[in-house]
Order: structure tokens, then sequence, then C-alpha cells
């Protein structure tokens, strides 16, 4: 009877390898502001790992955060240009030249991954399970985890774990180590960036959600998700609309040229790319002389999905 005892023991310590428990949603609400105020807390300095673990690749990324003024971060290894993060928007700029290579809209953004108004969207659609000092997110919809992230002593996020549909771990970040007092004389030239760039980097033209231009929007969006943001970006003499969708973790991008590139009076979309790499889904096509293309962490079928609802002056439905 003894020995079944400890069988029985040894199967819930493997079952239940330590504490945990789904949080009721003013649990959840309470920690995620905690983990976001924390995370953002103070400025530091830090190197960071990336692993995918389906093609073992593995990379460190330098991080430097200022409160209040943003993000700066590139790869080790990497001395000609860095990405600053100001707002929603990430810019590549050329550390030579001081000149801003590209900008883009952030869609998942691994050091601080989300905000306090995306908090509501992660209630309305995740569950929270909280263990130790890991806090997985399940999906209500699908019932599967989605990610996790890793706390640190203060409730910080020091790491995060993206999962497949299957629950193995796809990618993780994890942070190695942190300065919260640099005194690198390299840091400098960083830290007069951020703060020369704040006040005249150029920023996309914002468009009222409600807006309703000579645009295609889709009437078919996955479950879950919102519009969050719409842009007019501009790529030397091009133009695009950028519209962000999130469901307060996952986000995609639909971007639209505003004018036709080529003459086309067909109403079919034709497909020129559709695939998924790196966890991010890209489906390009063509409809009209229009172009479009959709980024992010969706499915590449519900991708092509959301394109093949676009309709000229549309909306939801």
């Amino acid at each position: 009877m003894k020995v079944l005892w400890v069988l029985v023991f040894l199967f819930l310590v493997a079952l239940f390898p330590c504490e945990a428990r789904i949080l009721n949603p003013e649990e959840a609400r309470a920690l995620l502001h905690q983990m976001h105020e924390q995370t953002v807390a103070r400025d530091y300095w830090g190197i960071w790992q990336f692993s995918d673990r389906t093609t073992e690749e593995r990379r460190f990324v330098e991080v430097f955060f200022l409160r209040g003024v943003g993000f700066a971060w590139r790869e080790l290894g990497r001395d000609d240009t860095v990405n600053v993060r100001f707002g929603n928007c990430r810019y590549v700029v050329d550390l030579k030249s001081k000149e801003v290579k590209s900008v883009y809209p952030i869609l998942e953004f691994p050091f601080a991954p989300f905000e306090g108004e995306d908090i509501p969207l992660l209630l309305e659609n995740y569950l929270f399970d909280l263990r130790e000092r890991e806090l997985t997110l399940f999906s209500k919809r699908t019932m599967e985890a989605v990610c996790s992230f890793l706390l640190g002593e203060e409730g910080d996020i020091v790491g995060q774990r993206v999962y497949a549909p299957q629950g193995e771990v796809l990618e993780e970040w994890k942070l190695l180590y942190r300065d919260t007092s640099p005194e690198f004389s390299w840091i400098a030239p960083l830290l007069h960036l951020l703060e020369s760039f704040r006040e005249k980097i150029p920023q996309p033209e914002p468009l009222a959600l409600g807006f309703r231009g000579e645009v295609f929007l889709p009437d078919f969006i996955p479950p879950g998700f919102q519009l969050r943001r719409a842009y007019l970006l501009k790529d030397g003499t091009k133009q695009f609309y950028g519209f962000v969708y999130s469901d307060g973790l996952l986000s995609f991008l639909l971007l639209q040229s505003v004018y036709p590139f080529q003459v086309s009076g067909s109403n079919t979309f034709r497909y020129f790319l559709f695939a998924r790499e790196k966890g991010k889904t890209r489906v390009a096509a063509e409809k009209r002389g229009f172009y479009f293309l959709l980024v992010g962490g969706l499915d590449p079928h519900l991708g092509q999905k959301v394109l093949q609802s676009l309709n000229e002056r549309g909306g939801r439905k």
C-alpha cells in the first residue's frame, strides 16, 4: 500500500511540478499592469538572446532603453544600423549618416510585449496560468497555449516563449544581462541619438480609425482582433495605407498602396507571395492594380481569407 501512495505522489509531482492556478480577471489585470510598469520602470542596457527552436538559430541583441524616450537595439556585431522605437513605430537608422532608412509599424515587440492600452483586449481574449515566475497565456477560443512570459523578482518581463498549437516552444527570448546604470563610453552615441531623434524624427501620418477614403478594408477579421492603428506610410515616392489589427498580444499589419501600381481592371486577387517564415505570415496580392501585403502572426490561410474579403470603401460587417 505504501508503494502505491509513493507512485501516486510521484505521478502528481510529474503532472504538477509546481503550484499553478488560473488567475481571475482582477488578479490578471493587476498582474499585467505590474508587469508592464516594472518592465519600463528604469533605464537599462542589456543583452537579450533569441532562439529559434525549429531552425536552431541563435542570436544576441544589444538593447538600450531610456524612460520617456524609447528603445534602441541592434544585433551584436552589427555596427552599421540600429533600430529605434518611438511610440508604435520602428525606425531603422544608419549610424554613420544618422539618417532614417526605413519606418515600420510595430507588431510584436519582445522587450516590452504589451502596453497598458492592450490589457483590456488581453483579458478579453486570453486565460492566464501563473506557475511560479512564468505566466502562460491560453487562447479562450482554442484553449491552446500561445505564449508565456518569464518574470523577474520585481515582476518585470525577462523572457518570452512562443508556442506552436501542439504545445512545443517555437521561439524564445531571454534577458541574459542587464545594467541599470551603464557607464560604457559607447552608450553615449545611442543616448544622444534617442534624445535628438525624439523631436525631429519623421512620424507616419495617423488616420482616424473611422477613416473611409478610397481604400479597401476587410469584411473578415479573425475573431478577437480589432483595428488599433491606421497610418499613411511613405516609401520614397510611393504611399501606402497601413492598418494594424491586434488581439492584445498578436498583431498583423495590412498594407495597401494608395494608388494602383499598374492598370488592371480585374476584380480577382492575384497572389504572388504566400509564406510563413520565422513565425510570421506574409501574404501579398494584387487587385485592380493595387498592391496588398499582410504580415503578422496569423495562419497563412487566415491571412489569405482576410485579403479575399477586402472591399473598396469596405469595413467590418
